[in-house]
């Protein structure tokens, strides 16, 4: 099972929800966010508007292909600066989402198994406002940006006690798609710049993406593959 992630702009909400209700992924929900790329970039890839739908939903394996496709499709996501859409392999999930998530035969589909991961997706939470810093110190390192979600930390009492700082509850969220050859590199500077030791009291972590849609263009109809940044 996978857990299937598109970014893209807010006025896609309502095309995104439909369009995964039709691929048969029933577990899902949105949350808004805002884009962390530069406003030249923002300009030179046509985005006049910075607010983004997050869309999550539970998939298996066999409707990955034509989530894509439709995506492809419907939104042309594979136009430079439409969005993003990648999968995270989901080890375990409890029974309401499986049920809701229906199996398909992955051979009568005609799928083919995922490539190696060659993508993390890196997620940072820090302090409230301290979002810019984390995202330059990314940017430094090789991240083309990002998207920020603002959270509420909800365990503030025991990390204090065991990290010897005070923890706000504001927290922005920032989720950075990157090489995995970079991953490292980046949150090494994420953590320079807005780390435990800095007002930014920022964590971080990462995931493995098996596929990837909008980073580049998405150039093999048969079957999902990583697309590779340039």
């Amino acid at each position: 099972m996978k857990l299937f992630i598109t970014i893209a702009s807010a006025e896609y909400a309502a095309k995104l929800d439909h369009l995964y209700a039709k691929s048969g992924i029933n577990f899902r929900f949105q949350m808004p966010g805002f884009g962390t790329a530069e406003n030249e970039l923002l300009e030179l890839l046509g985005l006049g508007e910075n607010r983004k739908i997050i869309m999550l939903g539970a998939a298996q394996h066999s409707t990955v292909h034509d989530t894509y496709k439709r995506l492809e499709r419907e939104l042309r996501l594979t136009r430079a600066g439409t969005g993003i859409a990648f999968t995270v392999p989901m080890s375990a999930a409890s029974k309401a989402v499986t049920k809701l998530t229906p199996s398909v035969n992955i051979k009568e589909r005609g799928v083919k198994d995922m490539p190696e991961a060659t993508h993390e997706l890196i997620v940072t939470i820090i302090n409230r406002g301290s979002y810019e810093i984390a995202n330059k110190a990314a940017k430094s390192a090789g991240a083309r940006g990002g998207t920020l979600i603002h959270g509420l930390g909800v365990s503030g009492k025991e990390a204090a006690k065991f990290l010897g700082i005070e923890i706000m509850p504001e927290k922005d969220i920032m989720l950075s798609v990157v090489k995995q050859d970079k991953a490292a590199d980046i949150m090494n500077a994420i953590l320079q710049a807005a780390g435990l030791s800095t007002e930014g009291n920022g964590i971080l972590f990462s995931l493995p993406v098996d596929s990837v849609m909008g980073l580049t263009s998405w150039v093999d109809d048969s079957e999902v593959n990583a697309v590779v940044e340039d």
